[in-house]
């Protein structure tokens, strides 16, 4: 059974405000059989797994682990919530510094999809969300490593070498993206200062900012 399906069970369980004790009655199991699917000690058979995804209303995919969407559909932007939705936003406004950085990510962001909207070409699309996606990742594990009594099996790659792998794709990943610009089929949209201001407002501020973080950072490191 995939890892994911003892935590996916467990979250809808609290989500809908259940015991393990009045789950296991719609269920029609014992409660210390619901606790070792829980905890992933053991496995369930396809009619628990079916009767679960209807009592939860939700597909057998995403019990799995295989979907974001509830519904079972390909993840669609309505399924993910907005930052501001987020449970522990609290905590990040406690932190000026973190409110700040956030911000400035966000509304950065925020401006490179709606260029890459614009744009209009997958392949760009796509490199250009993989390797932001390679990059959060990475930052992600080193978060969670940094304490070594964490349990490794919310990730599937579990190899020492796996920051090596992420730091190997982002340099790849650029390679692609130049031979992408070099092919020359793709028309660039024109932008200047003025141009973003217009476009973004206050979104242009955040990446303005960005920007002036980002090279500050370079020219401190690599002392340019």
């Amino acid at each position: 059974m995939n890892k994911e399906f003892g935590r996916i069970i467990t979250r809808l369980r609290k989500k809908k405000g259940l015991s393990q004790k009045e789950a296991c009655a719609e269920l029609g199991i014992s409660q210390a059989l619901l606790s070792h699917y829980e905890k992933g000690i053991r496995e369930c058979g396809l009619s628990f797994l079916v009767k679960t995804a209807d009592f939860y209303d939700v597909s057998v995919d995403y019990l799995l682990g295989r979907t974001t969407n509830p519904s079972g559909a390909d993840t669609d932007a309505d399924s993910i919530p907005d930052i501001d939705e987020i449970e522990d936003v609290n905590r990040i406004k406690s932190n000026t510094y973190c409110l700040l950085n956030r911000k400035l990510l966000v509304n950065s962001t925020a401006v490179i999809y709606s260029l890459l909207a614009e744009l209009n070409n997958k392949k760009i699309s796509k490199g250009i969300t993989d390797y932001l996606t390679i990059a959060q990742y990475n930052a992600f594990r080193k978060i969670y490593f940094w304490n070594k009594n964490n349990p490794s099996d919310i990730f599937s790659l579990d190899t020492p070498a796996t920051e090596k792998y992420c730091n190997a794709y982002l340099g790849l990943n650029n390679a692609k993206m130049d031979d992408i610009k070099l092919g020359g089929n793709v028309e660039g949209i024109e932008l200047n200062a003025d141009i973003l201001s217009e476009k973004f407002n206050d979104s242009y501020s955040a990446l303005n900012q960005m920007i002036k973080n980002a090279e500050k950072t370079l020219t401190q490191v690599l002392k340019i």
